[in-house]
């Protein structure tokens, strides 16, 4: 009997649509197809690809309201920030056709400047990078259509071909997005999609000798298991993990701009982001203040229907999610912590939960919310000291993706993120800044593998050959 994969509307609860589950030999066939496809495509010209590719973007952005509406219904994302994430993965898929003739544009040595070997005055040598071949891809839940453009547009830019698994809550916008690709002359077996089970379809991708390379977006606890397999089967493997971004709020910062900057940074899409603001910690002077401006404008965000244009804030994704919330808000409340508002589900259809902030009087309390990454709107507010203290806290997590300092010191601001243990540091800016084309990622525990972005994922999907001629 075949599995299925149920999509809900996690506004409502209600079943959006019921899919086939991938088998592991679909996803072998959906392999061997990608593997077979791959040979001519990457012999294709590399203005074929970016044409292509600039023509899918083209019709995505045609296509803009059939997509939206299909990615606000799945994910629960608030239509003004789904909008802006398909926009940002059209841009995605635009910026893989204009980069790509930059990245792989090689170059050639100067050997003459070696002694060894011998002769190598005589000698013409040429590098260029090629494609690794099949790449397989894991989706995020959050943003179904950038972490598409991601997976798919820059690495099908550099030659290769993919097989991506869209997570099973958001599958509908993969393969909305698939059907566009399709549509616009991509090639069968360029562009693969399977929706499945982690078992079924990512265990075969890791496996499968055809694969050579996986992209993965999740946990930090799936990532280091993917990363351990694929390293052990000779795959090149690039992993997103997770994120507890902290903010930190000195006394001489703008007080208002910043507390207009972290509410929307932790709360944006009911705080599942893996760069949203995850922790924050208030100079101690201005921390009552700066409290009830963040309690103020927090208090004022809309929590509603995701189809509102004036929604603030959506439901999370599943109920499995609304009781992780209401873990850490229990385990905090045991531990000292206050609940300064919300911190309950919400009585209403749909996986929503308040938009919560705690009160933690103590930094270095054993308290899950500051240890662990809330995948959800939870918000804990702590005071520090001095300089060096909040330094220490923002580095008291296994965690170290992105931060952000709010300070009108700019010798002090650049101190601290100094000291900071994260991949970017954000000075009087959101945790939430992420430039699609550059490196992204962190340290530590969010920051193994090669880093995700449209350059460096063509740079890594490719290896370098030298091609040498005797003159």
């Amino acid at each position: 009997m075949s599995k299925e994969v149920v999509v809900f509307n996690p506004a409502t609860g209600e079943v959006v649509a019921t899919l086939k589950s991938a088998s592991r030999e679909d996803v072998r066939l959906a392999v061997d197809e990608a593997y077979e496809a791959f040979l001519k495509w990457s012999a294709q010209p590399l203005k074929v690809r970016a044409k292509l590719l600039l023509k899918a973007a083209d019709y995505v952005e045609a296509s803009f309201d059939e997509v939206l509406k299909t990615l606000v219904t799945e994910s629960g994302k608030p239509i003004r920030d789904a909008a802006a994430e398909l926009r940002r993965a059209i841009e995605i898929i635009r910026a893989s056709a204009y980069e790509a003739r930059h990245v792989l544009e090689g170059h050639a040595p100067r050997v003459d400047a070696y002694d060894y070997p011998p002769d190598n005055e005589s000698r013409l040598v040429v590098e260029r990078r090629e494609p690794v071949g099949v790449v397989g891809g894991a989706l995020s839940y959050n943003n179904p259509a950038s972490t598409f453009a991601h997976k798919v547009a820059p690495v099908i830019a550099a030659g290769n071909t993919v097989v991506v698994k869209p997570s099973t809550h958001t599958p509908l916008t993969a393969l909305r997005l698939f059907e566009i690709f399709r549509k616009v002359g991509f090639p069968d077996g360029v562009v693969n999609v399977v929706v499945g089970s982690g078992e079924e379809v990512f265990d075969e991708l890791l496996e499968n000798p055809k694969v050579a390379g996986i992209t993965f977006t999740g946990s930090t606890a799936v990532g280091l298991q993917v990363a351990a397999k694929a390293a052990g089967r000779g795959k090149k493997y690039m992993i997103a993990p997770s994120g507890s971004d902290p903010a930190i709020v000195f006394k001489d910062a703008d007080l208002e701009k910043a507390a207009a900057t972290v509410v929307r940074a932790r709360f944006e899409n009911a705080g599942q982001n893996c760069n949203a603001t995850k922790r924050l910690y208030v100079e101690r002077e201005v921390y009552d203040k700066f409290m009830k401006l963040v309690l103020e404008r927090t208090a004022s965000l809309k929590v509603g229907d995701p189809m509102d244009e004036t929604t603030d804030m959506g439901p999370l994704i599943s109920d499995k999610m609304v009781k992780a919330m209401e873990g850490f808000v229990s385990d905090a409340v045991s531990k000292g912590a206050v609940v300064l508002h919300g911190g309950r589900r919400m009585d209403r259809k749909g996986f929503f939960f308040e938009p919560t902030l705690l009160r933690v009087d103590d930094g270095r309390a054993e308290i899950r919310a500051l240890k662990e990454e809330v995948f959800g709107p939870v918000l804990p507010i702590v005071p520090f000291d001095t300089e060096e203290e909040a330094v220490e806290l923002a580095n008291s997590t296994p965690y170290g993706l992105q931060a952000a300092v709010f300070t009108a010191d700019y010798k002090k601001a650049l101190r601290v993120a100094s000291g900071i243990k994260a991949g970017s540091v954000m000075i009087n800016d959101s945790t939430r800044v992420r430039f699609d084309a550059l490196p992204y990622g962190g340290v530590k525990n969010s920051g193994f593998g090669w880093r995700e972005g449209v350059r460096s994922t063509m740079y890594y999907f490719t290896e370098p050959k030298y091609l040498v001629i005797g003159m």
